[in-house]
């Protein structure tokens, strides 16, 4: 503690104290001071309270009990506004030892008692507190430099207390972190250590609080963003003059990059080690004249040496050939004078035994502080690899399932035969055929059995050749057969129709016997084509319309042929760019009710505007979108708008069915449903106002599929109605398992009505169906007023027709469903 308070300077006192008798006292004995005191007094905490927000005061003095507050209230309130160390010395009456402890512990620096108040006691009193906040003042002081000192450095600073416990980190530790200061007090700055190195530190930092020695370690911590650095850890005693630990002052240096440089480098060295000793592939090590210094395991078993005592002083030429020795000198030359990496090339060696093994080898100069210089060479045994080249070459040119020649070996057998051709003035063929229904067949029977078919058919076909023809599989079902010096052209048909035969015959797949056939389509040299590419392209396009006519058949290719494959392929472009662009529009066709003679509903038929060729008919593109598969998303589109404008029908006040037609491949869709249920809940039609058509032949084909298809769409309530009834060969039972709700009479029947009375009959047996299975009967293609009256008379439900009305656009349709409601 300082000596007593110096009497040349001027001390400011705030005295409260609200009795008068007491502050007199209190006043008289601060004036014998022999201290400079400016006395400031107040009677009241409010008063005391604006003095201190006014000025500041080297000690207070106040009383416990006040008019306006406890003394502990105004202890707070001077701790809280003083800007410099203020003690507070309280002087009272109260002697419970209770008020005194817990004033204490508030934060006064003494307290008195009024009775017997002395002025020695006050005195010493006075110069002890001025010293405390002298010495206060002082620490402060230091404490702010240290802090601005420790903010300004780069390092991470941290301080801790005699025991280990942190009181301070600096902002650049904050920043680093990612923490607040007040979150890492105590131990919990210790968190941020790596765990791997949190044990090491613990045992380091003990070690130093215990013998009081600085602390020195290397550790990783945990920036904010989850990266862990190195840093160089420093922690330092701060000692009284009796050798006592006053504080800890700590530093950490990042190291990152001097560490990750110096692990590299260890790391580098264990690699080499161990890659040198454990590389699959040979690796010595020579001197500049050759002599090998070292081996590794690899090399040792690849040329027939043990280990490097069993090579003595041998020379790594001991292992060249004489033919290459002369070769390898001048590589070495080469990678000396060119100063690269390393060289690489291919070369025979001979083992401890002579035999020839070939090699991949790779020399590379290198400066060690060991060897000064000297040569590493690597080499790899190529014999493995080259086995596998010579297989390689042969899969490249042949199929593996079947052994036939692929597309890279057919396209060479039909470069040669083309220059065989122009020396020998022979012309040649190229047959393209593939098998029909194959797919059904793969995925009917398995892989396993498609596999086993491909097989069987290429043995049936290489068998129907002649020595010197040959056959190639470009994939899937698809073989290419060359028949080379063909003189006529009925020579080849013979051959074709040969082989067709030979598929025809039965085959016995996974214990089932099927049948199975194959088509092809025949270009010939040079008449069709003068390169590989051509007559490929024009057997192809051949063999297309061999399929298209029918199965099993073989079709010689015609010029016409290029541009029929031409227009498809136009076709289906536009036709993929129309459902891009929906380019589509439904047109609706009235449906009349008999009875009521008044529209019931409209079915939806689609028409295309294509923006060149105008409205396309559907019969110009409907049968290639369903042979396509693009039919599914044709079919989506017009459900959807349907139901959509269907929708509007029924918000101004037509409250009238909408039917749709569905291919067979989106009945067949697994999603079929789905697509129905989004297009009449997104539009808000309700599922019993659409009308889902299908075809006859649905009928006849996967009938299980299709009885539990039907009955679902019919349990979530929409109505099926079976079109172009009477073009098929339908059973009356099957429409009684399936039981539609609707029966439209092809328009084919319609048309001939009168012209035999055998045909009447037809329509009236069609028409009476309704009275044994509880359905609707519409007839379609209705022209004149006689076929109206014949079907009136026959007590026919519904009908659509010329004679009504044609397919009109969506708002010509409105109109006249409201000339309709009109005259009603």
């Amino acid at each position: 503690m300082q000596a007593a308070a110096s009497a040349d300077h001027l001390y400011s006192i705030l005295v409260v104290e609200d009795d008068d008798v007491d502050r007199e006292k209190i006043l008289r004995l601060l004036k014998k001071s022999d201290i400079s005191l400016k006395i400031h007094e107040e009677s009241s905490a409010v008063n005391a309270l604006k003095a201190l927000q006014e000025k500041e005061f080297s000690c207070a003095i106040i009383d416990y009990h006040l008019p306006d507050a406890l003394g502990s209230d105004l202890i707070e309130a001077i701790n809280r506004h003083k800007k410099k160390p203020t003690p507070i010395i309280m002087i009272s009456g109260n002697n419970d030892e209770r008020v005194v402890a817990n004033v204490m512990r508030d934060g006064i620096f003494d307290y008195l008692p009024k009775r017997d108040l002395e002025y020695q006691q006050l005195q010493k009193t006075l110069e002890a507190s001025f010293a405390w906040a002298d010495n206060e003042q002082q620490l402060n002081e230091i404490h702010t430099r240290f802090s601005q000192l420790a903010e300004g450095l780069p390092q991470l600073i941290w301080t801790c207390t005699p025991n280990g416990d942190c009181d301070f980190v600096n902002k650049r530790w904050c920043d680093f972190t990612g923490i607040k200061a007040e979150q890492q007090l105590g131990n919990q700055w210790i968190r941020q250590i790596h765990p791997d190195d949190q044990i090491e530190f613990l045992k380091s930092w003990k070690k130093s609080l215990k013998s009081g020695n600085e602390m020195l370690v290397n550790i990783r911590i945990c920036r904010f963003d989850g990266e862990y650095r190195w840093f160089d850890t420093r922690a330092t005693a701060q000692k009284s003059s009796d050798g006592k630990v006053i504080r800890w002052l700590g530093s950490n240096t990042d190291i990152t990059e001097i560490e990750l440089t110096r692990q590299a480098l260890i790391n580098s060295e264990n690699r080499f080690h161990a890659a040198f000793d454990h590389a699959p592939l040979g690796m010595a090590l020579t001197d500049i004249s050759g002599t090998i210094l070292q081996i590794n395991p690899a090399f040792g078993t690849l040329l027939g040496i043990e280990s490097i005592n069993k090579l003595s002083t041998l020379n790594i030429d001991y292992f060249y050939q004489e033919t290459d020795k002369v070769f390898i000198a001048q590589k070495i030359n080469q990678l000396n004078a060119e100063k690269q990496k390393n060289i690489q090339f291919e070369i025979n060696l001979k083992n401890n035994e002579n035999t020839i093994i070939p090699i991949l080898m790779s020399i590379a100069l290198l400066n060690t502080a060991k060897f000064t210089f000297c040569y590493l060479f690597q080499i790899y045994d190529l014999s493995e690899r080259k086995r596998y080249e010579e297989e390689l070459k042969k899969l490249a040119h042949f199929d593996p399932l079947t052994g036939l020649g692929n597309r890279l070996k057919l396209h060479e057998e039909i470069e040669f035969l083309i220059a065989q051709s122009h020396r020998n003035s022979t012309p040649f063929a190229v047959l393209f055929g593939d098998l029909d229904h194959f797919k059904r067949i793969n995925d009917g029977l398995g892989h396993e059995a498609g596999d086993k078919l491909l097989r069987t058919v290429s043995r049936r076909l290489k068998k129907g050749l002649r020595r010197g023809d040959s056959i190639a599989r470009l994939g899937g079902d698809e073989f290419v057969i060359l028949l080379k010096e063909v003189a006529r052209y009925e020579s080849v048909v013979a051959v074709t129709e040969k082989l067709i035969n030979s598929i025809k015959r039965p085959i016995k797949l996974s214990g089932t016997t099927i049948h199975i056939g194959m088509s092809f389509g025949i270009a010939l040299f040079p008449t069709d084509g003068d390169n590989a590419k051509t007559l490929l392209r024009n057997a192809d396009s051949a063999l297309y319309d061999a399929k298209a006519k029918e199965r099993g058949s073989y079709q010689l290719y015609r010029k016409e042929l290029t541009e029929y494959v031409h227009n498809r392929l136009l076709l289906d472009a536009d036709l993929r760019n129309a459902i891009a662009k929906k380019q589509f529009e439904l047109y609706f066709q009235p449906v009349i009710d008999f009875d009521r003679q008044a529209i019931v509903s409209a079915e939806a038929l689609i028409r295309w505007h294509h923006p060149l060729r105008g409205l396309v008919p559907p019969g110009d593109f409907i049968p290639y979108a369903q042979e396509t598969g693009l039919i599914t998303a044709i079919d989506e589109w017009a459900i959807n708008e349907a139901c959509r404008l269907g929708a509007i029908c029924h918000q101004q006040g037509y409250p009238i069915n909408i039917s749709v037609n569905i291919s067979a491949r989106q009945f067949q869709n697994q999603l079929l449903l789905n697509t129905l249920s989004d297009a009449t809940n997104g539009n808000k039609f309700k599922p019993e106002n659409l009308i889902i058509e299908i075809t006859e032949q649905l009928f006849l084909e996967n009938t299980e599929h299709n009885v539990k298809q039907i009955n679902e769409i019919k349990t979530l309530g929409y109505k099926i109605s079976l079109d172009d009834f009477g073009v098929g060969f339908s059973s009356l039972s099957y429409i009684i398992r399936f039981s539609p709700h609707y029966l439209k009479i092809d328009r084919s029947f319609i048309a001939k009505i009168g012209e035999a009375s055998e045909h009447d009959e037809m329509v009236r047996a069609i028409l009476g169906l309704s009275k044994i299975i509880p359905m609707q009967v519409v007839v379609e293609g209705v022209e004149t007023s006689a076929q109206n009256l014949f079907l009136t008379n026959l007590g026919c439900h519904f009908a659509q027709g010329y004679l009504y009305s044609r397919p009109l656009k969506f708002d010509s349709f409105m109109e006249l469903l409201s000339a309709q409601h009109q005259t009603r």
